[in-house]
């Protein structure tokens, strides 16, 4: 039976368990309470419909998915910025050489990628779009963007790091 819940009344009666539990989850006390909250925010603005005789059950799956759902971002974009690291130990390239490898690099990302690879790789290193900005615009979720930009990544150092 769904019924009115006071959100507040909620947040009082549960955030201290789904703060412990997140925090287990996620190791980070800042990452849990955001998680929490977004929980709150979700049940505040009727996302989540509870019953009032499952209203922890709820709440805890409803936690656990978004936490998982952080990891999994998470994971993601930690893969992403390990790969789009380059070795230290490389000199930088005189000018003239940066310019034709910038062409030959952007020639590549032109005829190699997929167009909307392409796409999303000048989206984000040249228009400096942040991963959310791009997958609103495009209309595809986050987790695409990333993996775009990771086989992107892949290739591009598979072609032009020796």
């Amino acid at each position: 039976m769904n019924v009115k819940i006071d959100a507040g009344q909620i947040f009082v009666d549960h955030s201290t368990k789904m703060n412990i539990v997140a925090q287990l989850i996620l190791g980070d006390r800042q990452e849990a309470e955001d998680a929490v909250a977004d929980v709150f925010a979700d049940v505040a603005n009727g996302k989540i419909s509870l019953q009032d005789d499952k209203v922890e059950a709820m709440l805890m799956t409803c936690l656990r998915n978004q936490c998982m759902n952080m990891l999994r971002r998470k994971t993601i974009y930690e893969r992403v910025r390990q790969l789009a690291r380059l070795d230290d130990r490389v000199e930088p390239p005189a000018v003239e050489e940066e310019t034709d490898r910038v062409t030959e690099i952007s020639r590549y990302i032109d005829t190699q990628l997929s167009p909307q690879t392409a796409r999303i790789v000048r989206m984000h290193y040249q228009r400096r779009l942040k991963y959310r900005e791009i997958s609103n615009e495009l209309g595809i979720s986050e987790t695409a963007v990333y993996k775009h930009l990771s086989k992107a990544i892949i290739k591009l150092k598979q072609k032009f790091n020796p």
